[in-house]
């Protein structure tokens, strides 16, 4: 089939199918460098955050051991435990719950817990049994004239026990304890029986025992086991994790708990509520996610080893109506969408279990495209935090529709401008299929007379481009084989004592003394081999205009070099071979050698210009030790040899049209890097690969720009 069509029906075909294939192919390596770059930026940014939020937690947790730690070891504190548990049990009990109290369990307790239980309450069940305790509940919340939430404000209740002198005592010193650490209660639990003697708020786990009491299995109660089993000489704080904790109306709180000892005896344990808000102040950045870089879709939060978060939700806060509709649909019960509305808190309440949830529990750390809690595509950055002896997992995330919003916009754009330009190339190449195949047509013509025996024939000469040197070289070839002979001859005479005269003057120097033998190794070399396409051509075809453009063209770029600071080793066809640093040790070499590539290829465009001569440039530059010396008997060149120049000598190879391709080193010596992408690794020979970059020519202008 492609036989049959004409040359112009096939050039046609090729540049439309390659203009298409060129710019889908720049699409889609645009896309994805730009999808798998971004996601990096935004992985890192996510792991950085999260890192800084553990060091945060695990900083707050730390304080707090170490501030609960030195309370429980003051003397005040000491005495203060003996002085409320010898002071309790010299109280006078109350062996009926006094009516101020029954009053304040049903009017104040009672009508607040009940939409949260099932079943039907009493007071009774939530009241102590121990008449020791109902006598401080009575003394110290039904009869506190307080308010509800304000307990702790009464200092003495009047009643001039033992308790009571205690309580006038050392209440003031623990308020301030607790204020000073940000705790939202401290508790004093009597070693020996497990009763809670002392509270700062005065809620109804006040007098209670944790032992075989209905709060033994609570927070409190656990947290007063753990430390009472594992608690040593050295005061070890216990943390037990977020639960519902009855007197704070089923609440989640979480306790840390340390013994008090005195004289090897364990007295008593303190405990104390740790602060959600203060914990969820740190996860949530005091609800500045965006000042932190989370935009508007981002957060950190803390997942404990059931599955149920331990710091509050973005969205819950900001967007509730659609945050409650995403648990909904991805099936959270109803039962946890009403505690997190009631609470107003996701923490204990919400469940996440997602792989990142799972896998930071485990002891692992990652980040991976995965579905959050609600549902939604996110980039996501996990790892394990334990605190206190207990394992949390510290996730943090962005939507991918935020995250990734940049590349979406470049793919619309991308899709915009490669349609304009399919229309474009569509009528471009129709005009230039026929431009270029009617000159093709008339020397077919001319070729065909000549054959015919038609030794006048001559081929029409119009313009001065390739076809019209085509037909100018057809028109003299006899008369100017002799003399392109002559000029050739000629040009190696003058190309050769040109050599003779581009030693440098070191070198020069060495020859007067008598030196046969002149080589080194040269340090710190920057080498570039560039590569000048359509030199060649205008060689072979050889005329005086030509032969001048050549002239003209590499005297332009000798002198160009000369400018630089670079020095011309070799140019033979195409390729011109030159290096900074070989005779004067340069520590800016790469960005000379860019510069001069920058100063090459603009001369290449100004020849082009003016002679109607399609050049092009590439250029490859390697740095690092080089060998030089004089080679040859009859015809002596000063040459240049080595790993580096077999670098620069091979990378340019894979370098595309007006673009540089450059080694590690030569990155790293220049002041901007900005253009120059990564490129795959290039073998050098059988045992050595190098890695390599790649950008326009544009960009070494911007690195001498820059420098």
């Amino acid at each position: 089939m492609l036989r049959r069509l004409s040359i112009r029906s096939k050039l046609l075909a090729i540049l439309l199918l390659g203009g298409i294939a060129c710019t889908a192919a720049t699409g889609l390596v645009a896309d994805r460098s730009g999808s798998q770059s971004l996601g990096a930026s935004i992985f890192g940014q996510l792991t950085t955050l999260r890192e800084s939020k553990k060091s945060e937690v695990e900083r707050y947790f730390a304080e707090l051991e170490r501030q609960f730690v030195v309370l429980s070891r003051a003397p005040a504190t000491i005495d203060a435990m003996v002085a409320f548990t010898s002071g309790y049990k010299t109280l006078q009990g109350e062996h009926e719950p006094p009516p101020e109290l029954l009053s304040f369990y049903e009017k104040d307790y009672l009508p607040k817990i009940e939409s949260l239980v099932e079943g039907e309450l009493s007071a009774a069940s939530y009241m102590p049994t121990d008449p020791l305790a109902l006598r401080l509940q009575t003394d110290y919340i039904a009869r506190n004239s307080f308010p509800v939430d304000e307990k702790q404000k009464l200092l003495s209740a009047g009643t001039g026990t033992s308790y009571d002198i205690a309580h006038e005592r050392y209440h003031p010193f623990l308020t301030r304890a607790a204020e000073a650490s940000n705790l939202s209660d401290i508790m004093l639990v009597d070693a020996q029986t497990g009763t809670v003697v002392y509270t700062i708020y005065k809620g109804i786990d006040f007098g209670s025992n944790v032992v075989d009491g209905p709060l033994a299995q609570s927070g409190i109660g656990r947290a007063f086991a753990s430390a009472l089993r594992d608690g040593t000489s050295d005061g070890s704080v216990v943390l037990e994790d977020f639960r519902a904790y009855p007197p704070s109306l089923l609440a989640p709180a979480a306790f840390i708990a340390v013994p008090i000892i005195r004289d090897g005896q364990t007295l008593g344990i303190l405990i104390a509520e740790v602060s959600k808000d203060d914990l969820d102040a740190v996860m949530t950045s005091h609800g500045r996610w965006a000042d932190v870089g989370l935009g508007k879709t981002g957060e950190a939060f803390l997942v404990g080893p059931d599955h149920r978060m331990r710091s509050g939700s973005r969205f819950q806060r900001e967007t509730p109506d659609s945050y409650f509709a995403a648990l909904s649909r991805v099936g959270i019960s109803d039962a946890d969408i009403e505690r997190i509305r009631r609470f107003n808190s996701a923490v204990l309440n919400q469940p996440d279990n997602s792989r990142a949830a799972e896998e930071a529990l485990r002891g692992q750390s990652g980040t991976d495209i995965l579905q959050d809690y609600r549902g939604v595509d996110v980039l996501a950055s996990w790892a394990p935090i334990d605190v206190l002896g207990t394992r949390w997992a510290i996730l943090a995330k962005m939507d991918v529709a935020e995250a990734l919003a940049p590349v979406s916009e470049f793919r619309r754009r991308v899709v915009q401008v490669a349609a304009a330009a399919a229309a474009v190339l569509t009528l471009v190449s129709l005009f230039a299929a026929g431009a270029f195949t009617r000159p093709i047509r008339e020397v077919l013509a001319g070729v065909n007379r000549l054959a015919a025996g038609d030794e006048k024939t001559r081929i029409p000469v119009n313009g001065s481009d390739e076809f019209s040197e085509l037909s100018r070289a057809f028109n003299t070839m006899a008369d100017e084989i002799a003399t392109r002979s002559d000029k050739i001859a000629q040009k190696t005479g003058e190309y050769e004592a040109l050599l003779r005269n581009v030693f440098p003057e070191i070198v020069a120097e060495r020859i007067k003394m008598g030196e046969e033998s002149v080589a080194e190794v040269v340090k710190n070399v920057a080498v570039t081999v560039i590569d000048i396409d359509g030199i060649n051509v205008l060689v072979t075809d050889a005329t005086q205009d030509t032969l001048k453009a050549v002239n003209e063209l590499i005297s332009d770029i000798d002198e160009a070099a000369l400018d630089a600071g670079v020095e011309k080793t070799h140019s033979f066809g195409e390729t011109y071979i030159a290096a900074c640093g070989l005779s004067t040790p340069r520590l800016d070499g790469a960005r000379r050698i860019l510069s001069f590539i920058a100063a090459v290829a603009e001369i290449a465009e100004r020849h082009s210009r003016n002679w109607s001569i399609p050049l092009t440039v590439k250029a490859a530059v390697a740095l690092g030790d080089v060998e030089v010396g004089l080679v040859g008997q009859q015809r002596t060149v000063y040459s240049m040899w080595g790993l580096t120049v077999l670098t620069a000598r091979r990378i340019v190879f894979d370098a595309d049209a007006n673009s540089v391709r450059i080694t590690k080193p030569v990155l790293e010596q220049l002041p901007d890097t900005d253009g120059f992408v990564k490129k795959p690794s290039i073998p050098i020979n059988r045992a050595e690969a190098v890695d390599t970059w790649q950008g326009p020519i544009a960009a070494a202008s911007s690195v001498t720009a820059a420098a």
